[in-house]
């Protein structure tokens, strides 16, 4: 169901995977806050699921990475 997110939307789901906060995930993709919650509120309907927990587990099991040295964005 990945590859139904935008470039953006899986952006902000790996940060969200590798547990940043909205805030942090706003930083590091230079947008604001509620950005990043329109993208995960997005991103929760995409893949069918209502918690951060459960959409970063969708992530990790996908193969997304989510360790700090992966490429960065």
């Amino acid at each position: 169901k990945l590859e139904m997110l935008t470039e953006r939307e899986r952006q902000v789901l790996e940060l969200l995977a590798r547990g940043l906060t909205n805030q942090a995930i706003a930083e590091a993709l230079v947008i604001t806050p509620n950005t990043v919650k329109r993208h995960l509120k997005a991103i929760f309907g995409k893949l069918g699921v209502h918690t951060r927990a459960a959409a970063a587990a969708r992530a990790i099991s996908a193969g997304v990475p989510t360790d700090q040295a992966a490429e960065s964005l």
